[in-house]
């Protein structure tokens, strides 16, 4: 072999040499590169889920918040407000209703009616942005679950009934889906024979009519179970499962609810 010959083959090492070290370089940057890449993309990860975190619990606390102006309003008007939020009618009228104001001044039904409509607007405003936040699950399952148990104690008020059909316009389809059915359905089985005095007067110790506790019960899971079919919620269908599963052993004594 000559020294041309040497020559020739030192400089294919040599080159072959620097290529290799060239691709390996390559690949160890790329490497580094994708591994920077994956932690960075995992650290914005962990910050949007954190984030993400931190909006949920400042959108429930606001919630909470405004919904203790509810609970203000109640407080203000505690002659009304429990007679509204009665399951049936106490009256055939409102000019029948005898209730004062927050300063001791009887209400004729145009104030009633008035007052009623801005309670339960209150109310629908609510349940229509718990509603919205569920659908962009911006709120969890569970802690929507003790949203509807709201919305069905509403539903169960003849005030807000009588209001529904009037209301309902002002609010999206979301909330529509909900109140519809069980308004339908109590207007039914509750208001319509009440009205026409099918269902039991006022008994004779005073008290006034009501529907049975378990038609109450019965009501109840089927509003769940609508909820959840609704939202296709698994959580929300087996609530009152997972709530009777956990049933306290007895009440209090002195139970007054």
């Amino acid at each position: 072999m000559t020294v041309a010959d040497k020559a020739q083959i030192a400089g294919i090492i040599i080159q072959t040499s620097a290529l290799l070290w060239a691709i390996w370089q390559f690949r160890l940057e790329s490497t580094r590169r994708r591994l920077a890449q994956a932690a960075e993309s995992l650290l914005r990860r962990d910050n949007e889920a954190k984030a993400l975190s931190a909006q949920r619990i400042e959108i429930y606390q606001r919630l909470e918040i405004e919904s203790n102006r509810v609970f203000e309003f109640e407080a203000r008007h505690p002659q009304l407000v429990p007679m509204m939020k009665r399951r049936l009618a106490p009256v055939h009228s409102l000019d029948e209703l005898n209730v004062q104001n927050e300063y001791g001044d009887r209400m004729d039904a145009q104030q009633i009616a008035m007052i009623a409509r801005k309670y339960y607007e209150m109310n629908c405003n609510l349940f229509e942005i718990a509603a919205r936040l569920r659908k962009l699950d911006l709120i969890d399952a569970d802690v929507f679950g003790s949203w509807v148990a709201w919305y069905f104690d509403t539903g169960t008020e003849w005030g807000f009934r009588a209001l529904w059909a009037d209301l309902r316009d002002n609010y999206t389809a979301d909330l529509r889906g909900i109140f519809d059915p069980l308004c339908v359905a109590l207007i039914d089985a509750w208001d319509v024979p009440h009205a026409e005095g099918r269902l039991a007067p006022a008994r004779p110790d005073g008290t006034l009519p009501d529907v049975t506790l378990e038609e109450v019960e019965h009501r109840r899971g089927a509003f769940y179970e609508q909820i959840g079919t609704l939202l296709a919620c698994p959580v929300i269908s087996g609530w009152i499962r997972k709530v009777d599963e956990s049933r306290l052993p007895l009440p209090h004594p002195m139970a007054y609810c």
